[in-house]
């Protein structure tokens, strides 16, 4: 009796060991699983494996991919299957002796943020940022201030910088939230990203930061006095110019509003128009222009106009400011490889007497054109601008007759301005 009371109590502790190795180290499992539904596998896995209860997140249930693995005999059946669902980003909580297995969002490492500086060698330094702004490869990503899908760079608060000629205005970049940040002022270019993104700005220097091309400009603005017989501005000059330029000086072409000299002498045309007194040349200038940049020239007078009016110890002071009348001309140049495309602006203003109630100051009238003409280099062109008509009235007759004698007619006249420019590209 006594021998069969130990032996049970030694199968019986034998027993518990097994259960007890069982349960510590999962092993001796040999299990193979092929192709199949994830949900489908993981019900199978816990239901004939790891017999334990379980629930599965309901986007796992509709999950498509397909499960293969093998459990060998060596291997711990929980470790094992809790790795394999870690690597599809699938995670185990157990909590009170139930499985609850749900998907989740890996952790993605913050890339390490470097300090690049630059000393512009020709441009500036927020031409710079505005080209790698506009960048279509993302360089660096950055995008609003954030690091995202977006085109080129940014500034850290948002507002995207614009590519330019160098002269562009903007203000100290703020650093994004992701610690990117992008210099848009100053002397000395400053990014600070990743290393690949440095890489990629460090190959694209030398592509950006080049000389820019130099426009030699010279511009005439010559004012056209004109009637029903002699048509506008532009067909006075043509004719003019017909007359005295041959083919063998030049040969032009007619484009609508402009006329367009391959060759030929500025100072020829110059001096020919002075010679006609239908011609007088408000203003005229000659300048050297950075390409992208913009020069202006303008002829007129400044007004004075009566301002606000304020009070000194009771006495009020009337104050006056002046404004500027006239034609103002500006143009900007932008130099590719075989032509110059010129932004032309032109500006006329005028004033008159103010019949309208506010009789102390004048009336401005305000006039405005601009046009955008592509030139070869050394191209002259001879440019309509705005017109101004007027309506009058004209007597024929001998002074010494009565009034009622002579012949009136309505006489329409008018005012052209006629652009005249001349583009070189500066060698070297």
């Amino acid at each position: 009796m006594f021998r069969r009371i130990t032996l049970f109590l030694y199968m019986a502790l034998m027993l518990l060991m097994f259960l007890f190795s069982r349960t510590a180290s999962a092993k001796g499992t040999d299990f193979d699983v092929k192709r199949m539904p994830l949900s489908d596998a993981i019900s199978l896995l816990w239901g004939e494996v790891l017999h334990t209860p379980f629930m599965l997140s309901p986007e796992l249930a509709a999950d498509s991919r397909l499960v293969t693995l093998h459990i060998a005999p060596g291997n711990d059946e929980r470790e094992f299957i809790t790795r394999y669902l870690d690597n599809m980003h699938i995670r185990v909580y157990s909590r009170k002796g139930v499985d609850y297995i749900a998907p989740y969002i890996p952790k993605v490492p913050q890339p390490r943020i470097e300090s690049y500086v630059y000393t512009p060698r020709y441009r500036s330094v927020a031409y710079i940022a505005g080209v790698l702004s506009g960048s279509s490869d993302n360089v660096g990503g950055m995008s609003g201030g954030t690091t995202g899908a977006g085109g080129g760079f940014s500034t850290g608060g948002g507002a995207p910088l614009q590519g330019g000629n160098g002269q562009m205005s903007a203000s100290s970049g703020m650093p994004a939230s992701d610690g990117h940040f992008m210099s848009q002022s100053g002397d000395t270019f400053l990014y600070r990203g990743t290393a690949s993104e440095i890489a990629q700005i460090r190959a694209l220097m030398p592509v950006i930061d080049t000389r820019p091309e130099q426009v030699d400009v010279t511009a005439y603005v010559y004012e056209v006095n004109t009637d029903e017989r002699n048509g506008s501005g532009l067909a006075l000059a043509a004719k003019l110019l017909n007359g005295h330029f041959s083919i063998s000086t030049g040969t032009r072409q007619g484009y609508g509003n402009f006329i367009r000299f391959s060759s030929g002498s500025l100072d020829a045309l110059y001096e020919l128009f002075r010679t006609d007194n239908r011609f007088s040349l408000v203003t005229g200038a000659h300048s050297q222009v950075v390409s992208g940049s913009s020069a202006m020239l303008a002829g007129g007078a400044s007004v004075p106009t009566l301002g606000s009016v304020s009070y000194e110890n009771g006495t009020p002071v009337q104050s006056v400011a002046y404004r500027n009348t006239g034609v103002t001309l500006q143009v900007s140049p932008v130099v590719t490889e075989d032509l110059i495309s010129m932004n032309i602006n032109e500006q006329l203003s005028d004033y008159s007497e103010t019949t309208t109630g506010v009789n102390n100051s004048p009336t401005f009238t305000n006039r405005q054109i601009t046009t955008t003409v592509n030139m070869k280099d050394g191209d002259i062109i001879v440019l309509s601008g705005l017109t101004q008509d007027k309506n009058g009235k004209q007597s024929t007759g001998l002074s010494f007759l009565p009034k009622s004698w002579s012949t009136k007619s309505d006489q329409k006249t008018g005012m052209d301005l006629l652009i005249v420019l001349q583009a070189r590209k500066i060698k070297g």
